[in-house]
């Protein structure tokens, strides 16, 4: 699908509470209300009678001027607009075909132009607690549809696409974990047996041996508190791909649920072995322990110990 661009984009709120969203997504339409608007009058463009009809329902002033124009959008609304909605934690998007607003026994809508999606035109699922704020607080608007603002940020999402700024971010954080890939490298097998037990300690999870002293195995052993899980590393300054099939093969899957092979310095089999058929053993080569470092705000620590 190729990029697109729009002028104007809407939130709208799939009926009371939500409960057209999964008909609405499903059926390809965009269900609304206004029940006491008679479609014959929206066909014809009697709008005063329409507003007579909505304020005589709707009885404060404001909302009912808002119930007003938000339907008049929907009417006027062409293929040039989006549409946005949220349903199963993600965000949906839609062009509306060109035509009118039409009515079945459920409600009043309108056909989208290819249906509902919740993914970005690169694919990415448009999972909602992913969505910039300014996006994502459009949930908890409480009418029925709202002009979304700032537009940039959700065409770039629609899009798949980022500010210079996000890219230049990436791209340095890429070469920070390059550099830092190289730095533990030079570290010595001590330090670097603390260093992973650091990175998993930091994700939440809790030592349960000494580090590389007690057990034959496994260097270091740790527990999940939440998921009551046990793992087991195993650290590596060198290793090749047949010590790393070795200890594959003797993980004792009944009492651990995974085995992390750390490694910083692999042969040549090993680093081209991207990943293993097991997926109870996880092979953690230095790129990806260097990416786990910088996430986990220990390139100071990795700093002190290379001077």
């Amino acid at each position: 699908m190729e990029s697109i661009d729009f002028d104007r984009a809407y939130y709208i709120k799939l009926g009371e509470k939500g409960k057209w969203e999964q008909s609405s997504i499903e059926e390809g339409k965009m269900r609304i209300g206004w029940t006491n608007v008679d479609l014959e009058d929206l066909r014809r463009g009697n709008w005063e009678i329409i507003e007579r009809a909505i304020r005589h329902k709707v009885k404060h002033p404001g909302s009912a001027t808002h119930d007003f124009n938000s339907l008049k959008t929907i009417h006027n609304s062409n293929r040039g607009d989006v549409w946005i909605t949220f349903y199963d934690s993600k965000l949906w998007w839609c062009r509306l075909k060109d035509g009118r607003i039409l009515e079945d026994g459920v409600s009043k809508y309108r056909l989208t132009d290819g249906g509902w999606h919740d993914r970005s035109i690169q694919g990415k699922v448009l999972l909602t607690n992913t969505l910039p704020g300014n996006i994502a607080q459009l949930q908890a608007f409480r009418a029925t549809s709202c002009t979304v603002r700032p537009l940039d940020t959700l065409r770039r999402l629609i899009n798949g696409e980022h500010t210079p700024e996000y890219t230049a971010t990436v791209d340095a954080r890429e070469e920070l974990v390059y550099r830092t890939e190289a730095l533990i490298r030079h570290l010595h097998w001590m330090d670097f047996e603390v260093l992973v037990d650091l990175v998993f300690s930091g994700a939440g999870w809790r030592r349960r041996s000494v580090v590389g002293k007690t057990m034959k195995f496994a260097d270091i052993e740790f527990e999940d508190p939440i998921n009551n899980e046990s793992y087991q590393v195993q650290v590596k300054s060198r290793s090749t791909l047949h010590e790393f099939r070795e200890y594959s093969d003797r993980f004792t899957r009944d009492e651990f649920r995974k085995l992390f092979y750390v490694v910083h310095s692999p042969d040549d089999a090993l680093a081209a072995h991207a990943t293993s058929p097991d997926p109870e053993v996880v092979l953690v080569p230095p790129r990806r322990l260097a990416a786990m470092v910088v996430d986990a705000g220990l390139v100071g620590w990795v700093l002190e110990k290379t001077v």
